[in-house]
Order: structure tokens, then sequence, then C-alpha cells
């Protein structure tokens, strides 16, 4: 199986997407460290937040077989450095959350993950209604059947 690693800022969703696709209670608690699971390793937004902490990210990479960066449509602001996404040597995706909620700005979190190097297309998901989930979920098929093979 290969798992896969979820970055973002602080509530940008990672746990919630997380408990979404395992089809279990979405409830929000605070990822206090990095949580690893048999399809995922999901870590504190603080990880992504402070620069010192980048080096955890990058070594739990080396453990999964992709990267899932969620941006927050209602933030303002990103907080993914210019072309971080090129420190990593695994795939990295896009996904955009909140899109539901009356500030997402979908364009402007185009632009951020964009600014973090990350190639589009991406996802663009709400964990409330479950658009954009399934895409995500068949993703994730995908990468267990390869890794079943």
């Amino acid at each position: 199986m290969g798992r896969i690693l979820l970055i973002g800022g602080s509530g940008a969703g990672k746990t919630s997407l997380k408990q979404m696709l395992l089809n279990e209670q979405v409830s929000y608690h605070k990822t206090q460290m990095l949580d690893f699971s048999h399809t995922f390793i999901d870590c504190p937004g603080e990880y992504l937040e402070i620069p010192r902490f980048y080096h955890v990210l990058i070594d739990a990479s080396h453990r999964v077989s992709e990267i899932w960066a969620l941006q927050d449509a209602t933030k303002q602001r990103s907080f993914y450095p210019p072309k971080f996404s090129k420190v990593f040597r695994k795939p990295i995706i896009g996904i955009i959350t909140k899109t539901d909620l009356p500030k997402a700005n979908i364009k402007q979190a185009t632009v951020f993950l964009n600014y973090a190097g990350i190639e589009e297309p991406f996802y663009s998901t709400s964990i409330m209604d479950e658009v954009g989930v399934a895409p995500l979920r068949k993703r994730l098929e995908e990468l267990n059947e390869l890794h079943n093979h």
C-alpha cells in the first residue's frame, strides 16, 4: 500500500479529508504530531507554517508514494514557500478545500498552489457536501491497486 502525506496549513482540512476518505466519522480535532495510519501520514499545520519543521515534512515524504498539498480556499495567505514542492521527490497534487464557504476564493488558492510549484490540475473539494471527494477516492483506489501488484 502506498501511503499519502497530507500537508497544509493549520485548519486546511487535512484530518477531515482523511476521515472522509476512510469513511470515518468526520470530527475536528487538532493534529498535534505526525499521525500515521495505514493509508495516510497526517501532519500538523505548524510543520508547514514554521520553517524549522520543514525537515520533518521532507523526512516523512520518504515514507509515502504521493503528497497531497492542501490549500484552504478561505485563507488570504499561503504558508507554502516559493517552489516548495521541488524539495520532494514524490508526486505532489494540489487540493483546494472549503470551496463551499462564502469566503472561498478558488482563483487565489490556485495562485498559492502554483506559487509553491505544484502543477495543475487541482482538486477542488468540500467536505460538507462531499464535492470533489469522489475523484480523490478514485485516486486512492488506483494508488492501492498500483502497490498491491
